[in-house]
């Protein structure tokens, strides 16, 4: 799991590195492939790209917050709502047990599709719980991040200067 002081070590590593972690190929005059060869041009490595990996991530979370917010508001919705169904039809007296016996086949495919709701429905509800622990306190937590981030670019800032 990639966390907070994990990414601010990564960037204080990378911004420490002297320039000569430039990656510099050439091209062999005896090489038999042209394909292969990079004929004279050099291809730079920059390292922070980790790191504004990371920054984009956390920007695209920010911003698809609403969507996840959307995904909890109908678990918290339609699971409960799917429950409730399952369970007036298997509690039911007579609409069950009418079903069985007239309609064997679709009886049958009925409690099969009703266990697979209570499974499926189970599991919505779960991940809903777990994505609204996550994100309840996520405006803290990036508010936070963006904060620490500002403060690290302003002492990697300062030590590149001096």
């Amino acid at each position: 799991m990639i966390t907070l002081g994990s990414v601010t070590w990564l960037a204080k590593y990378f911004k420490r590195q002297q320039p000569t972690d430039n990656l510099v190929m050439s091209s062999n005059a005896s090489d038999p492939e042209p394909n292969n060869s990079t004929n004279g041009t050099q291809k730079v490595q920059n390292k922070s790209n980790v790191i504004q990996l990371i920054d984009e991530l956390v920007s695209h979370m920010d911003r698809t917050r609403g969507v996840f917010k959307i995904m909890i508001l109908s678990s918290f919705i339609l699971a409960p709502l799917c429950l409730l169904l399952t369970a007036v039809f298997t509690i039911h007296p007579f609409l069950l047990h009418r079903i069985l016996f007239k309609f064997p086949n679709l009886g049958i495919f009925l409690l099969f599709f009703i266990g697979v709701s209570v499974i499926l429905a189970s599991i919505w509800l779960y991940m809903g719980l777990s994505e609204r622990s996550f994100f309840s306190n996520w405006e803290n937590k990036y508010n936070r991040y963006k904060l620490l981030k500002r403060r690290l670019d302003k002492e990697l800032g300062q030590e590149s200067s001096t």
